[in-house]
Parts: C-alpha cells; sequence; structure tokens
C-alpha cells in the first residue's frame, strides 16, 4: 500500500472518529435537555438515532485501522454481522425513542414549532412565542 492510500485511510479513520464524537455530544445534548424539561427541547430522530449508530461508526473506524496495520486476516464475518445487529436494534430503538419522546412531550403540554424544512429537527415548547 503507498503512501497516498495510507494517508487517505487515515484521515477516513480519523474523520469517521471526529463525526461519531460531534453526533454523541449533539445527541446528547437532546438527551439532557429532553431529561431536564427545558422550556425549548430539540429533538428528532437523528438525536435518538447518533446514539446508536455511534457503535457502527467506531467499528467502520477500527476496521480502516486493521487495514492500515496489515492485520486484514483477523477481521471476519463477526464484525459484520457485529455491524448488522448494532444497526438493526438501533434502527428500530431509534424509532420507539423518537415517538416516545414525542408523545410524553405532547402529554405534557409542549408546543411544537413550525419547522423551516422536513430534515429540521423538532423544536418543542412550553410556550408558543418561543418559537421564533
Amino acid at each position: 500500500m503507498d503512501n497516498t492510500s495510507k494517508t487517505k485511510l487515515y484521515l477516513g479513520m480519523l474523520l469517521l472518529f471526529f463525526a461519531t464524537i460531534l453526533s454523541v455530544f449533539f445527541s446528547l445534548n437532546d438527551y439532557i435537555g429532553f431529561f431536564r424539561r427545558d422550556s425549548i427541547i430539540t429533538f428528532s430522530w437523528k438525536s435518538a438515532g447518533f446514539i446508536w449508530f455511534s457503535p457502527v461508526f467506531i467499528s467502520l473506524g477500527y476496521i480502516l485501522l486493521r487495514i492500515l496495520l496489515g492485520n486484514t486476516k483477523s477481521i471476519n464475518s463477526k464484525v459484520g454481522d457485529y455491524i448488522a445487529y448494532v444497526s438493526i436494534i438501533g434502527f428500530i430503538l431509534t424509532l420507539f425513542i423518537s415517538f416516545y419522546v414525542d408523545d410524553k412531550l405532547k402529554m405534557e403540554g409542549y408546543l411544537t414549532c413550525d419547522k423551516s424544512s422536513w430534515v429540521a429537527p423538532n423544536k418543542y415548547v412550553k410556550n408558543i412565542s418561543l418559537c421564533k
């Protein structure tokens, strides 16, 4: 493997780890806002999903590291099975958590602000004037 390929793999691995850390940080921020019952709560399926899919991203980064070190013989189908199981369980839990949070906040009297786009996270507020 030449130096250019190794550099690209290192950068890809570092980018994956950095993206994982950022996504977990922002996701935990949304969870903390939900558990504290802040006056403005931002939550969506992405908030729930980043926590559950972070093991998948870490596993992919680990596989890239193994490829860089030349230890591809020890990478077997068990890693692929693990990634598939975590992805499926994470997807199912993401759906349930997202629906639960939406239902729980609406039952507690939170109102949903209008979204700027369909991919924007849901913004829940106690007072509709906080939407602006």
